[in-house]
């Protein structure tokens, strides 16, 4: 699997492959479509040829280019419990932010349970899981190699060692899975210890 950063204005988006694009995992600010077109043509990839993506998260530097993408034809892969937090976008959004609002309908909803099973059609071994912390509804996409790919989800080495907290609970939650490389959404990609 080839995994490849087409991230701006310091927010990293990751577009898996093998031999064509499968998954983009977070998609941009809103109003960003061209450089999130320019990135991708940088780097060898249509964003037309992508036609699937996954939000970690929805909050305006991860999803804000959703319903554009949807527009372009691909499909968006959203976790049932994460559908209550898309029409919060709104609310942070201003006018001069070019928000277009996420409709939800005619997209890939999945219970983490049916991850799995729906992301192997896409030729992606791997599931996803619940990694609530930064937000109620983050996921964690973990592919089979040892890569996950966590979103905003805080660093473990900026949490308190709390076995109650989200954040600790998510970690293990990711440790448990035998992840060793993490993608994140800010800064360089790091290995878990």
């Amino acid at each position: 699997m080839n995994i490849v950063n087409v991230g701006y204005d310091s927010t990293n988006y990751y577009v898996l492959a093998d031999k064509k694009p499968l998954l983009l995992v977070d998609v941009g600010w809103p109003g960003t479509l061209a450089k999130l077109q320019h990135q991708c043509q940088r780097m060898n990839i249509a964003l037309t040829d992508i036609q699937h993506f996954l939000i970690t998260h929805y909050h305006p530097d991860h999803a804000g280019l959703a319903q554009e993408l949807r527009q372009m034809g691909s499909k968006l892969i959203v976790i049932d419990f994460q559908i209550a937090a898309i029409p919060a976008m709104r609310s942070y959004m201003k006018p001069q932010n070019h928000y277009v609002e996420i409709d939800v309908t005619d997209t890939v909803q999945l219970s983490l349970a049916d991850s799995s099973s729906y992301l192997a059609t896409l030729g992606i071994e791997g599931k996803i899981i619940a990694t609530p912390g930064h937000s109620d509804d983050s996921v964690t996409l973990i592919l089979e190699d040892g890569s996950a790919f966590t979103g905003d989800l805080t660093h473990p080495a900026m949490i308190e060692d709390d076995p109650t907290s989200l954040l600790y609970q998510s970690w293990e939650k990711i440790r448990v899975e035998g992840v060793k490389t993490i993608y994140p959404g800010h800064g360089p990609i790091w290995q878990l210890p």
